[in-house]
C-alpha cells in the first residue's frame, strides 16, 4: 500500500501516534469485505467456462462446485478477519492514522493540514447492516485517500466531525497570521482570511491583466462592481431558516430526511432533485439515449452471431447474460448518480448526498474547486435544466474520471445558488445573466476567440473561448452545450502547440492546466492565442501569491469577512515570502 505524502514536522507522524489512540472498525467488517472476493472468483469461473458447465451439468458436479464454493467462502472470511484484526485507525489533533497488513505491516498518515475533505459512503450490503465507510481525501489527487471501513453509520458521522475538527485546528494558525476573520470557517480547506474584491478588480488581478483579445466579450470591464450572485444572497439565505431563532443554526429535517437521506439535513438547502425530474431528464438526454441504443444494438448483433454459430439453447442464453446486464446497469448507474440528491451549504462547505442502493455523502470545500463545467443537453433547454460537475482537489466520482457531480439536473435558481456558493464572482455587472448568455446563446453569437477558417465548419459554429475578468471560459458541444470555467487565479501554467496542419495554416492550440483538469482550445488564430497566453501567464505568476492570500477570491454567497488593508507600499512591503507563486 502506498504511503501518503510525508507531513510537516509540526503535524506529527503515524509512528508518533500512541497505541492507545488506535481503534478497530466494526467486527462484522470481514463479512462486508469478504463477499467481493467470492463474487470475483465465481464471476471469473462462470464467464470463462459457462458453455462447458451447462453442457456437462450433473448433480455430482453441482455438489462438488457447492463444496468448493463453501471452502472459498470460509477462506475469504478467515482472511478478511485476519486483515480486520490487524487494521486500526486513530484520529488525533495532528491528523488521521491508519495501520493495516498481516504479513506486511503498513502505516499511513493524513496530516491535518493536508486533509481536503471527508466523505461517508454506504454500499448496499453495508447499508443493510447499518454500516458505513469514511473516506479521508488528502491533497495529492488520484488515490491519495484513507478509508476507514466499516463502522456504524452513527459512528461514521461522529468520525467525520472529529476529522473535520482536527483539520479546522490546522487552519487556525494560517488564518490568525493573515488577520482576523469573522464568519464560519471551512475545516476542509484553508480559508482565506480577508475581504475579496470582485474577481475583475485590480487587486484581484495583481499588477494588471494586459491587453486581452476578448476582454470586452462578457462584461470585461468588471472593475470592482459586486456580482449579481452575491447581491441575491439575502433571498437565498432566507430559505435556510432558523428553527431555534439563532442565525445560521442547523435546520433539522423530518424523519424522511434523517433516515432515508442519511441525515443530510443541516445547513442551508441550495438544491434538491426530485425523482420525477431525474427520470424526466434521463428521457430528454440525447447522449444517454444514444448510448443505451448502441448497447441494445450491440446486444442484438451479439445474440444473432451466437445463435448463428451455436444455435438456440441454454448455453447461448447464459452467454448473453453479461450483455443483458449492460443496459440495466447503464440506466441504474444514471439513477444512482442523482437519486435522492440533496445539497446543503454548511460551515464546512457544500455537503451533498446521493444514491439509491449505494449512498454517498461528500463535503466539497469551495476553495478546493479547480474547474467547473456546466452542461445542457438539447432537450433540456426548454426546461432550462443544467448539470454541473466540478474538479475538486482529491475528490472524484469513479465513473467521471476525477470530476464530481455537484448538481445532476438543476433549475436556474438551483444553478445560481450552487455556482454562487462555489465560485468567486465572474467580474461582470450581472453574473447570473452572463452565465445564462454564455450557455443559452448560440456559440457563433458570443464574442471571443474562435476558429475562423472555412474548413473548420463545426468548430467555428460550436466553440468559443471567452476571457472574463475572473474566469477563462470555453463553450463547446453540439448535442450538449458545455461551458468549462476555470478561475484565472487557479491557472498553473499556459502551453501552446502546433501540429503540421496548424503550422501550415498559421494556427495554434492553447492548453491551460489546473489541478486535475485542462482547458484546450484547438486550431485558433496565432495572434489571438499569443495575446491570450501573455495575459494568462501573468495570471499564473501573480494572481495566487501566498503572501496575498488575504485577497484571494471567495464565492459570491460565502460569509463576509473583515477587511484587512494591505501595507501602504503594497503586499510586498517589508519582506519576500519564499512561497511566492505557490499554487494551492
Amino acid at each position: 500500500m502506498s504511503a501518503s505524502p510525508a507531513p510537516a514536522p509540526e503535524d506529527g507522524t503515524a509512528s508518533a501516534v500512541p497505541e492507545s489512540a488506535f481503534r478497530r472498525t466494526h467486527p462484522i467488517t470481514p463479512l462486508v469485505s469478504g463477499w467481493k472476493v467470492i463474487a470475483a472468483i465465481v464471476a471469473a469461473v462462470s464467464i470463462q467456462n459457462i458453455g462447458s458447465l451447462v453442457r456437462e451439468f450433473t448433480l455430482t458436479r453441482l455438489l462438488i462446485g457447492l463444496g468448493i464454493l463453501a471452502v472459498v467462502i470460509v477462506v475469504s472470511i478467515v482472511v478478511s478477519a485476519l486483515s480486520w484484526r490487524f487494521t486500526a485507525y486513530a484520529i488525533t489533533e495532528d491528523g488521521v492514522a491508519l495501520r493495516s497488513g498481516v504479513l506486511t505491516r503498513s502505516r499511513r498518515f493524513a496530516p491535518r493540514a493536508r486533509i481536503d475533505s471527508v466523505s461517508v459512503e454506504r454500499p448496499l450490503l453495508a447499508r443493510l447492516l447499518g454500516l458505513a465507510k469514511v473516506r479521508v481525501e488528502v491533497a495529492g489527487g488520484g488515490e491519495s485517500h484513507l478509508d476507514i471501513a466499516y463502522v456504524r453509520a452513527a459512528d461514521a458521522e461522529r468520525i467525520r466531525r472529529e476529522i473535520l475538527r482536527a483539520a479546522a485546528s490546522a487552519q487556525a494558525g494560517p488564518a490568525a497570521s493573515a488577520g482576523p476573520v469573522s464568519g464560519p470557517s471551512d475545516p476542509g480547506s484553508v480559508a482565506p482570511a480577508g475581504p475579496v474584491p470582485a474577481a475583475g478588480s485590480a487587486a484581484a488581478r495583481g499588477a494588471g491583466e494586459g491587453p486581452g483579445p476578448t476582454g470586452a466579450a462578457v462584461g470585461a470591464d468588471g472593475g470592482e462592481r459586486s456580482s449579481a450572485l452575491g447581491a441575491a444572497s439575502g433571498a437565498a439565505g432566507e430559505e435556510s431558516g432558523t428553527r431555534d431563532g439563532a442565525p445560521g443554526a442547523p435546520v433539522r429535517g423530518n424523519l424522511w430526511d434523517q433516515v432515508v437521506l442519511d441525515g443530510v439535513s443541516d445547513g442551508e438547502q441550495i438544491a434538491r432533485v426530485p425523482t420525477s425530474r431525474l427520470v424526466h431528464s434521463m428521457i430528454r438526454d440525447a447522449e444517454f439515449l444514444l448510448g443505451a441504443l448502441a448497447l441494445l444494438l450491440g446486444l442484438v448483433v451479439a445474440g444473432g452471431l451466437l445463435l448463428w454459430d451455436d444455435g438456440p439453447g441454454l448455453g447461448a442464453a447464459v452467454a448473453l447474460i453479461p450483455a443483458l446486464v449492460a443496459v440495466p446497469r447503464l440506466v441504474l448507474g444514471k439513477i444512482e448518480a442523482g437519486w435522492g440528491f440533496v445539497a446543503r451549504m454548511t460551515d464546512r462547505g457544500l455537503r451533498m448526498r446521493r444514491g439509491l442502493l449505494n449512498t454517498r455523502t461528500d463535503n466539497v470545500p469551495p476553495d478546493r474547486i479547480q474547474e467547473i463545467t456546466l452542461a445542457q443537453p438539447a432537450l433540456w433547454r426548454s426546461q432550462r435544466w443544467t448539470r454541473v460537475t466540478a474538479t475538486v482537489a482529491g475528490i472524484g466520482d469513479s465513473e467521471s474520471e476525477g470530476s464530481l457531480t455537484v448538481l445532476p439536473v438543476g433549475t436556474p435558481e438551483e444553478l445560481r445558488r450552487t455556482v454562487g456558493h462555489l465560485l468567486p464572482p465572474l467580474g461582470t455587472e450581472d453574473d447570473a445573466a452572463a452565465l445564462g448568455d454564455l450557455l443559452g446563446a448560440r456559440a457563433r453569437d458570443i464574442p471571443g476567440m474562435r476558429a475562423t477558417r472555412r474548413w473548420q465548419w463545426i468548430a467555428r459554429r460550436t466553440e468559443v473561448v471567452v476571457l472574463m475578468p475572473g474566469f477563462l471560459v470555453r463553450r463547446s458541444g453540439i448535442l450538449t452545450r458545455r461551458l468549462q470555467m476555470i478561475s484565472r487565479d487557479r491557472i498553473q501554467g499556459v502551453g501552446i502547440s502546433q501540429g503540421p496542419i496548424e503550422r501550415r495554416c498559421g494556427l495554434l492550440t492553447l492548453t491551460v492546466p489546473v489541478a486535475g483538469a485542462t482547458l484546450t482550445a484547438n486550431g485558433m488564430e496565432q495572434p489571438e492565442v499569443l495575446a491570450m497566453r501573455a495575459v494568462l501567464e501573468h495570471d499564473s505568476a501573480h494572481l495566487r501569491r501566498y503572501r496575498d492570500r488575504a485577497r484571494w477570491p471567495r464565492p459570491a454567497l460565502s460569509a463576509p469577512t473583515e477587511h484587512r488593508p494591505l501595507p501602504p507600499d503594497g503586499p510586498d512591503a517589508g519582506h519576500e515570502d519564499p512561497r511566492d507563486g505557490e499554487q494551492r
